[in-house]
Order: C-alpha cells, then sequence, then structure tokens
C-alpha cells in the first residue's frame, strides 16, 4: 500500500513537472485574444506558422499581423509563455519587450506609441528621399535622435533582420536607420596642444632667473665682503710696519 502510493506522489510530481508553465498575465492577455474574431483569427495564423523556427516570412508576417491588433498587442507585450510557437518568436527577434528586436515589429511599435509617432513621422517626412540617396543632413540625424530617445525608438538602435527574403526590413535597417546613424565627427573646441607645456616652461624659465638673480646676488655680497676684508688686512699689514 504504501509503495502504491508513493509511486502514484512520484507521477504526480513528474506530471507537475512535465506540465507548461505559463504566466498568469499572459493567460489572461491569450483569454482576452480569443473572446475577439479578429485577435483569434491572426492569432490561428500565426501558431500555424511559426513552428520551423526558421524565421520563415509567414511567421514574421503574422507576428506583425497579431501586433495591428490591440488585444494581440497586449498579447506580444507578455512574457508569451502560453503562446505555441514561442521559441521561433524568441529566435527571430520577434518579441517586441525583448532585445534585440526585429526592425519592422521596432517600427511598429513605434507607430503605436504617440510620442514616437509623432516624432518618426516628422523624419521620414522630412527625410526619406534624402536617406534613401545615403545621405543625411544634421536636421535629419537631430530629427532621428529625438525618435530614438522615446521608449519605444531606442529598439531601433540594435534592431535585427532575418535572412529569408527580408528585403523591407533590410532597407528599413542598412538605409533608412544607418544613414543617420552612422557617428558624425564631433568637434571639439579649439584647444592649443602644447599650452600646458607652454606654461610649465614659463614657470620653469620664471624660477631659472629667479635662482639666477638670488645666486647673483650672492656672489656679489660676498665678492664684497672679500675685498673689505682684504682692505683691512692691507692695513693692518701697513700700520705694523709703521710701528717699526
Amino acid at each position: 500500500m504504501q509503495q502504491q502510493l508513493f509511486l502514484f506522489l512520484f507521477a504526480t510530481k513528474l506530471a507537475e513537472a512535465q506540465s507548461p508553465n505559463y504566466s498568469v498575465e499572459c493567460q489572461r492577455a491569450n483569454a482576452a485574444c480569443e473572446e475577439n474574431t479578429d485577435c483569434v483569427h491572426r492569432l490561428a495564423v500565426l501558431q500555424s506558422t511559426c513552428v520551423t523556427n526558421t524565421c520563415q516570412p509567414q511567421c514574421r508576417n503574422a507576428v506583425l499581423n497579431l501586433y495591428q491588433n490591440r488585444l494581440g498587442r497586449s498579447l506580444l507585450r507578455t512574457d508569451i509563455s502560453c503562446i505555441p510557437g514561442r521559441y521561433e518568436l524568441e529566435l527571430c527577434n520577434l518579441i517586441p519587450n525583448k532585445l534585440p528586436v526585429y526592425c519592422n515589429l521596432a517600427k511598429l511599435a513605434c507607430e503605436a506609441d504617440l510620442m514616437c509617432s509623432s516624432r518618426y513621422g516628422i523624419f521620414t517626412s522630412e527625410c526619406e528621399n534624402e536617406v534613401a540617396r545615403g545621405d543625411c543632413s544634421s536636421r535629419c540625424r537631430e530629427l532621428l535622435n529625438d525618435t530614438l530617445k522615446t521608449q519605444q525608438g531606442t529598439t531601433f538602435i540594435d534592431c535585427t533582420c532575418t535572412d529569408k527574403d527580408d528585403k523591407l526590413c533590410q532597407h528599413l535597417k542598412d538605409v533608412i536607420l544607418k544613414s543617420c546613424m552612422t557617428n558624425s565627427k564631433t568637434t571639439m573646441p579649439p584647444v592649443e596642444s602644447n599650452s600646458i607645456f607652454k606654461n610649465v616652461e614659463i614657470e620653469r624659465n620664471t624660477v631659472m632667473h629667479e635662482d639666477e638673480d638670488r645666486d647673483g646676488g650672492q656672489v656679489a655680497v660676498t665678492s664684497h665682503f672679500l675685498i673689505i676684508v682684504l682692505l683691512c688686512s692691507l692695513l693692518f699689514f701697513r700700520w705694523s710696519i709703521s710701528l717699526f
């Protein structure tokens, strides 16, 4: 009897260990999505396409499509522990809250945020033609930097693309963003390169002159003293001779 009870408890613990560990946050967001017709259809496409762990275009598009739904966006912003296909999402950087982020997903996240969308919209409207040629003026660089300072805009900095027919992402990353994210030459205030050494040299020369003046004064005093002693000696000698 005790042996059977032990086997039952062991089997129960083993089953618990093998059961999926879904977060409450993910389960709630998933339930909300499943109750919405549009969201659940988009989620179904993701679940059926993100199963190869090879970052196929179908999976990427399914994630982007789900993110454009408000409830789907809330689901993707969880730890996605309850989403089938989460391993491919992690592999392909398709999780909006985990860096680095797939560039096209970073763009969608920015467009869904009021501040980031506003700043990025100004950047694209004023600079799209310019950066398409690989150029970037100081004005455009400033506009992009304003975008990167927002919470969602920071994901642009290290965003990634896949190697599976990803031309739109590569264009965003290597043309639009890279043109204005290349470090510009920093203008430093003019500094006289040898100013420190010149100051040291001046101080050293001043000290040397002071030492020379001091030594010269000491020599002059000594010379005068010797002359006086010599004169006194001569006078004493003549006085001694006169006595005899």
